[in-house]
């Protein structure tokens, strides 16, 4: 008897791992194509974003990011990557950014986005602080932004959108 329960629960725990993992994978294994500019701008014309923001980001500066402004944009200089997109206003008192990063191929994915995640300063603008510090992964691009909580909530949806 013990030995049929005992094949029973390692069949239960086997089939719901494979079950567990398929929900990952997805994400995990999915490959965005484009460069980071290009996957920035499909984010966010495709991000549920209201009228006034939509216009505000006509006039948002977008550049790939260099050493020099790498600490102050991710916080942190140890996330390998080979593209970069940097989207944020140029004058403001809104509390946003978004970056769009494609990492190096040997790079860990959830380390990296651990790193964003413990480095991120929310009120590195002084006088505005964002509500909300998202960071997701499609495959090797990961997404960090710093925002409003509905504006981050819209921008995070059109990026897992493109995994799908």
């Amino acid at each position: 008897m013990k030995k049929r329960i005992t094949t029973v629960v390692m069949v239960l725990m086997m089939t719901m791992s494979v079950f567990a993992g398929c929900g990952e994978t997805k994400q995990q294994s999915a490959k965005l194509e484009g460069s980071c500019e290009e996957i920035l701008k499909q984010v966010y014309e495709n991000a549920n974003l209201d009228s006034d923001l939509r216009e505000a980001m006509n006039y948002y500066q977008t550049t790939a990011i260099d050493e020099s402004s790498e600490e102050y944009i991710l916080g942190t200089d140890e996330v390998d990557y080979t593209d970069s997109v940097y989207s944020a206003p140029m004058m403001s008192s809104i509390a946003y950014q978004c970056v769009i990063l494609r990492l190096e191929a040997d790079e860990d994915v959830q380390v990296a986005k651990q790193q964003l995640l413990d480095y991120a300063d929310p009120v590195k603008w002084v006088c505005v602080e964002a509500e909300s510090v998202v960071v997701e992964n499609v495959g090797d691009v990961v997404l960090y932004v710093m925002a409003d909580t509905q504006t981050a909530d819209a921008i995070k949806t059109a990026f897992l959108a493109l995994g799908e």
